[in-house]
């Protein structure tokens, strides 16, 4: 599929059923600005995890900022996910909560 042609899923088809979300960087603007406050409220009664790091700037220069990524937990195989949760791990241990 070309880039130039390419549309992102809404933010429904990735958050409504979603049973944890993490994100850092760009991904929390998709959260803060598209997916309305009363479906996340309900997303967080129901059990969902999830676990949000405010501006991190490029952590080990791996581009967690960029480009915004929407990758499954396949922690069976070798990809993307296993890389992030790694960096994002990292990132939410040396975090500080708010």
């Amino acid at each position: 599929m070309r880039a130039s042609r390419y549309q992102p899923p809404p933010p429904a088809a990735l958050f409504d059923t979603a049973k944890e979300i993490s994100a850092a960087g760009l991904p929390l603007n998709v959260i803060c600005q598209s997916y309305p406050d009363h479906r996340l409220k309900r997303l967080l009664e129901t059990g969902t995890r999830r676990r949000c790091l405010f501006q991190p700037y490029l952590p080990q220069a791996r581009g967690v900022d960029s480009p915004t990524l929407v990758i499954a937990d396949n922690t069976a195989a070798d990809g993307l996910f296993p890389v992030f949760d790694q960096v994002f791990t990292d990132m939410w241990e040396r975090s500080t909560p708010l």
